[in-house]
């Protein structure tokens, strides 16, 4: 019996207290694999908002109820989730899929670098100087005609073609990425590249890390590809009516003498013939 309530004593002290669910580096990759993507602690803005001292800004309710599932806060109407996706060009946070154990973790952990208050320093471009070479080779690893240092799968075995050829930047059957950098800008980008937080692309670069030049140069490639889905969308409308217009006279020439006399135009003929 005491050895039963000593463990329900200890078993209740871990739950509520996430640290002992998780160690520092635990909750440390944690953070940075669901969190750090878009978001930094005392670091400035990224595509999301500086993460230091948020638990200053929000109550604790509030951050557990966000992060478990902010889509579904900002479709209920709640004012400050609703600016927040305003604020931050109506980008959507994906649901983590995780505990509230680790969430509460990710939040201590928060809590604990927050430092001395929020960064307002914006990320520092590392593909200003860019060259065209550095352009070309960036197309090229995304391609597979040239093949990653640590033999990683090349983008295009999972992502669209994003070249110049119409259909291929089109394609149905694989993951279009050509707004991710208009939709996360260079630093938001550049984290998916450095720690992969998909677990289809974590588990396809496990132990083939990029390079930081090939991260560049990849950089380099999807800030100049991405086109607006307005103007691919008018084009799928004008191949459409150019297409339906050639049918139209294709189908009129054909038929130029069918549409102007009966099928049995010239058994009428000869029986008229007969009858004379």
């Amino acid at each position: 019996m005491k050895k039963t309530v000593i463990f329900l004593a200890v078993f209740s002290v871990v739950l509520a207290n996430p640290s002992f669910a998780q160690s520092d580096n635990e909750v440390a990759d944690l953070f940075k694999i669901k969190c750090g993507i878009c978001h930094t602690i005392g670091g400035g803005r990224l595509v999301g908002p500086d993460l230091a001292n948020v638990h200053d800004r929000r109550s604790e309710d509030w951050l557990l109820e966000y992060v478990r599932s902010s889509q579904t806060m900002i479709k209920s109407g709640d004012p400050d989730a609703v600016a927040l996706f305003e604020e931050f060009n109506k980008i959507l946070m994906p649901d983590p899929m995780i505990t509230d154990i680790e969430i509460n973790s990710i939040l201590n952990y928060i809590s604990e670098n927050s430092g001395g208050g929020v960064g307002t320093a914006a990320a520092v471009s590392i593909i200003e100087e860019a060259t065209p070479e550095d352009l070309e080779n960036g197309k090229n690893l995304f391609d597979g005609r040239v093949r990653f240092v640590n033999g990683g799968p090349s983008c295009i075995s999972c992502h669209n073609d994003i070249s110049d050829a119409f259909f291929s930047e089109n394609s149905y059957s694989t993951k279009d990425i050509s707004a991710s950098f208009t939709n996360l800008g260079e630093a938001g980008v550049k984290a998916i590249l450095d720690s992969p937080p998909f677990p289809v692309m974590t588990k396809a670069f496990e132990g083939h890390d990029l390079t930081e030049e090939e991260i560049h140069d990849l950089l380099v490639f999807l800030k100049g590809a991405h086109k607006p889905q307005s103007s691919i969308a008018s084009g799928y409308l004008l191949y459409g009516i150019l297409g339906a217009f050639s049918l139209m006279v294709l189908y009129a020439g054909l038929w130029y003498e069918r549409k102007n006399k009966s099928v049995n135009h010239n058994i009428y003929k000869r029986q008229i013939k007969s009858f004379n």
